[in-house]
């Protein structure tokens, strides 16, 4: 038995004996390391998986975290020779270059064989953001030259684009977004290039719409989880240009309704109203993706005071069974726990309190646990149900929940929402549950 099985079967036992699961331990894992000033980390599921069957071994960094976080030495979670023990310094730059490359290498080991055509795209990336750092850029050079990945890319086809933006998705939930947005960056470029090149008609619908994916989830990444609009703005545009020269109503009517959600955030009205107006109009095309639509319209209308209109909408958001859109990429992942989210903001707005409490309470009973960005929200919802009816307590104690899910990794959208409820809230530090809360906020903002 090599160590490094070894380590992974004595990795397995420790999990067992805490009574996690291979995701829990993921995201503790997660967790200890943001809240120990670690930096953020890309653990999932997947790789505890591979650590326990000793398929791949874990880098030093993370070795010295299982390691805090189980309370034990190197050699008792099975390392030889020793690891050293993470320095007691809390290190404050998430963006060196070992935790990125650290983080890096973990998303391109999840998205798998076609994975390494990114490769030199994110070196690239990287690269710029290191220019004042000369030391470091010698460390980068010889990968970036590597001629495997540069072969890899120079040839990646149809299907590794399409594969990759799948595995994309299905990593939004638990990766860190600053991380997965550098190979997602890397991919539009990519796509974009390969544009320029000689295809069929249907092979060029398929990149057109598959760029349209995957700048969407920039847009995502860059404005609701960094907080930069900015950007988010450019990526939605690229994947709005791409969605209608490819005449894909589906893929417009999503990247529309982000569009209108990101301008609404930012308080322009009238632009939100005319962003969501062309998504209604693509999504009457597209019934798969109207009732999601609707719940935005419900949204909105209820953000900007038209409780009659944000009821109506609600009536257009029930989900209803269609068959699979097999030729979109756009899994939205919409049913009863976001309506009833929905149907509780659009109560809450409008001031019907029980209502609210009852429906939002019924989202979180629904939404699955990698829900974390729409858990957040509704948490931070039924937190202000509960403070419109003066239990303080309570209401912190839903805030404070969201507040650790926020510790996790950035979401920008999410923080904006908690900062409103303090705002919100008694101003005066009074009870302890604020004082609790207001050390997460500091904690948030550090």
């Amino acid at each position: 038995m090599t160590a490094q099985t070894t380590a992974g079967c004595r990795l397995r036992q420790l999990r067992r004996e805490a009574g996690w699961t291979q995701q829990q331990l993921a995201d503790k894992l997660n967790y200890f390391a943001w809240t120990h000033g670690q930096g953020r980390t890309a653990v999932n599921a997947d790789m505890v998986a591979k650590w326990e069957r000793g398929v791949k071994g874990s880098s030093p960094r993370y070795r010295a975290l299982l390691c805090q976080l189980f309370g034990v030495t190197a050699e008792q979670l099975g390392f030889e020779p020793a690891v050293s023990p993470a320095p007691s310094r809390p290190v404050r730059d998430a963006e060196s270059l070992v935790s990125m490359l650290d983080d890096a290498a973990s998303l391109l080991d999840q998205l798998g064989a076609a994975g390494t055509a990114l490769a030199p795209q994110m070196l690239s990336a990287w690269k710029d953001t290191l220019t004042s750092r000369r030391a470091m850029l010698g460390l980068l050079d010889p990968a970036a030259t590597d001629p495997a990945g540069h072969a890899r890319a120079a040839t990646a086809t149809l299907t590794d684009f399409e594969q990759l933006a799948q595995r994309y998705q299905a990593l939004h939930a638990t990766a860190d977004p600053s991380a997965l947005l550098t190979p997602v960056a890397a991919h539009v470029r990519m796509v974009t290039a390969a544009l320029g090149r000689d295809h069929t008609a249907a092979e060029r619908c398929r990149l057109l719409r598959n760029l349209a994916a995957v700048a969407t989830l920039a847009g995502r990444l860059a404005s609701e989880d960094l907080g930069d609009a900015l950007s988010g703005r450019a990526y939605y545009s690229t994947a709005l240009d791409n969605a209608r020269e490819a005449e894909d109503d589906h893929a417009a009517a999503v990247v529309l309704g982000y569009t209108a959600q990101l301008t609404h955030a930012e308080g322009m009205t009238s632009a939100a109203v005319n962003h969501l107006a062309a998504a209604l109009v693509h999504a009457e095309r597209a019934p798969v993706v109207a009732p999601w639509v609707a719940s935005i319209q419900a949204t909105l209308c209820a953000d900007s005071g038209d409780h009659t209109g944000a009821a109506d909408a609600l009536h257009g958001a029930e989900p209803t069974v269609h068959q699979p859109d097999l030729r979109s990429s756009f899994p939205l992942d919409y049913g009863s726990a976001h309506l009833a989210a929905a149907s509780g903001h659009v109560h809450l707005q409008a001031g019907n309190h029980t209502a609210a409490r009852a429906a939002l309470a019924a989202a979180l009973d629904r939404l699955p646990p990698t829900a974390r960005r729409a858990r957040i929200l509704t948490l931070v919802d039924l937190a202000t149900v509960e403070l419109h009816a003066g239990n303080v307590p309570e209401a912190c104690r839903h805030a404070t929940t969201a507040a650790d899910l926020l510790q996790r990794s950035p979401y920008a959208t999410g923080t904006a929402r908690l900062r409103a409820f303090r705002a919100a809230a008694a101003h005066p530090i009074g009870p302890r549950a604020l004082r609790v809360l207001d050390e997460h906020l500091a904690h948030l903002a550090a």
